[in-house]
C-alpha cells in the first residue's frame, strides 16, 4: 500500500492575465481581465466568465506570438534594439522604439527621393530668374544660399536638424543684421522646399532672430555736400549725386533710371515699376535746387549713369576722397530724408518722395539737422564760368 506523501502539494499555477470576480453592491457580478502590456495598463470587464477567459487567452496568444517573433530576429538586430531602448529610456515612457521609427520614417525616409540642398538652391535661383526677379535679388540668393549649399549641399533639407541650423546661423564673424539677412534667405529656401513636398516644415521659423538697435543714419553736412557736388562731374557722377541728394532716389533705382524719365518741363521724375525697389510706381518732385543742378547735366535719353554703373562704388569712393570726406553708405539718400523732412515737416510727403513708410521716415530722419543747415542745404546752387563748366559752390542769392 502506497504511503501518502508528506510533501505539501504545489499550488496550482494561475494563468496570466488573471481574471478577477467583482461583486457590486447592487448585486451585479462581473469578471475583470486586468494586465499591463507594452508599458500600458489595460482593463476589460465582462458579464460572463467564459467571455473573460476567451479575452485572456487572446492576450496570452498575442504575447506568445510577439515573443516568438522577437526570438526569430537576427541576434545583431536584437542587440541593436536593446541598445536603442537603453538610449530612449532617458527620455521617459513616451520615447519608444516605435515612436522613434515613426518619426524617422516621417521626417527622413519620406523625403528620401527629394533633391539635395545644392539641387534645390539651383532650382530656386532658376525660378527667380524666370520670374523676372532683379539682378541684385538673384545675386543675393546666389551669395547667401550658395554659402549654405557649400556646407549642406549633399544633404536633404529634411535631414538637417534645428540644432545644425542654429549653429550655422550663429556665426560670430557676422553682424546681427547679416545673420538676419541669412535667416531670411534660408526661410525662403525652406518655404520653397515645403511647397514642393521636399521637407515637412520650415525649421527657420523656430529660430529667434538677433536684435538690432536702430542707428541714426549717416548724413552729410552742407559743407561736405558742397564739396561732393563740386567734384562730382569730374567722375561722371553729377546726375547721380544731385538726384540722390535732392530727390532721395535709391542707388539701385538710379542705376536703372533712364533720362527719359526725368521730366524737367513737368518738374518730376517718373520712377516706374521697373525702376522702383518694390516695383511700385511713384512720381518724385524736382524741386528748385535739383532743377538748377539738372540744368547743367541733363540729357534727352540714355542711362543716367552711362558707363559708371559697373564701377559705381569705386567711383563714389574716389569722389569722396577728392571731396575730403568719407563715403557714407546711403549717405546721399539719408541726407535727403533728413533735410527734406526738416524742411517740410511732413513725414507722409517725405515718405512718398522716398518710397518708404511714414513711420520709417519719422523714426530714422526726424531731428537730425538744425534749421540753419536746412537753409544752407536747399540753397546750394551751381555756378558756371564762361565755358559753362561748374566751378566752386556758391549760395543762392536768397540764402
Amino acid at each position: 500500500m502506497t504511503k501518502p506523501s508528506n510533501k505539501p502539494s504545489k499550488p496550482e499555477k494561475k494563468l496570466w492575465p488573471p481574471i478577477h470576480e467583482l461583486n457590486y453592491t447592487n448585486g451585479k457580478r462581473v469578471f475583470q481581465v486586468r494586465y499591463q502590456l507594452d508599458g500600458k495598463r489595460e482593463s476589460k470587464v465582462f458579464e460572463k466568465r467564459a467571455e473573460a477567459e476567451t479575452h485572456a487567452a487572446q492576450v496570452r496568444l498575442k504575447v506568445q506570438h510577439e515573443g516568438a517573433a522577437a526570438f526569430n530576429l537576427d541576434p545583431d538586430i536584437r542587440a541593436e534594439a536593446a541598445r536603442c531602448v537603453e538610449r530612449l529610456a532617458h527620455y521617459g515612457e513616451a520615447a519608444t522604439i516605435t515612436a522613434a521609427v515613426e518619426h524617422y520614417i516621417k521626417t527622413v525616409l519620406a523625403y528620401h527621393d527629394a533633391p539635395t540642398v545644392a539641387e534645390i538652391v539651383k532650382r530656386l535661383i532658376a525660378d527667380a530668374k524666370s520670374a523676372g526677379r532683379r539682378e541684385r535679388t538673384v545675386a543675393d540668393l546666389e551669395t547667401r544660399l550658395g554659402r549654405f549649399a557649400n556646407r549642406f549641399g549633399k544633404r536633404r533639407l529634411a535631414s538637417i536638424t534645428l540644432e545644425e541650423l542654429k549653429a550655422w546661423l550663429d556665426d560670430p564673424t557676422l553682424s546681427p543684421r547679416t545673420r538676419i539677412n541669412y535667416a531670411t534667405k534660408l526661410s525662403q529656401l525652406f518655404n520653397y522646399g515645403v511647397r514642393h513636398d521636399w521637407v515637412e516644415t520650415n525649421q527657420i521659423e523656430k529660430i529667434s532672430r538677433p536684435s538690432v538697435d536702430d542707428k541714426a543714419p549717416e548724413i552729410y553736412t552742407p559743407d561736405e555736400i558742397a564739396r561732393l557736388l563740386k567734384h562730382a562731374d569730374t567722375f561722371g557722377l553729377l546726375p547721380y549725386v544731385a538726384i540722390s541728394l535732392f530727390a532721395g532716389l535709391r542707388s539701385a533705382e538710379l542705376q536703372r533710371l533712364d533720362w527719359q524719365a526725368v521730366k524737367l518741363g513737368e518738374c518730376c521724375i517718373i520712377v516706374d515699376a521697373k525702376v522702383a525697389k518694390k516695383r511700385s510706381r511713384r512720381v518724385v518732385e524736382i524741386n528748385d535746387t535739383l532743377a538748377a543742378w539738372l540744368a547743367t547735366c541733363a540729357k534727352l535719353k540714355g542711362g543716367l549713369l552711362g558707363r559708371c554703373d559697373r564701377t559705381l562704388h569705386d567711383q563714389c569712393k574716389r569722389l569722396a576722397k577728392a571731396a575730403g570726406c568719407q563715403w557714407k553708405h546711403n549717405g546721399l539718400r539719408h541726407s535727403f530724408g533728413s533735410y527734406y523732412l526738416a524742411h517740410t515737416g511732413d513725414a507722409v510727403k517725405t515718405s512718398f518722395q522716398m518710397g518708404n513708410a511714414p513711420d520709417v521716415v519719422h523714426r530714422f530722419y526726424k531731428g537730425l539737422v538744425s534749421n540753419g543747415d536746412v537753409a544752407r542745404y536747399w540753397n546750394l546752387r551751381p555756378e558756371a564760368d564762361e565755358t559753362g563748366k561748374i566751378v566752386p559752390m556758391r549760395q543762392a542769392a536768397n540764402a
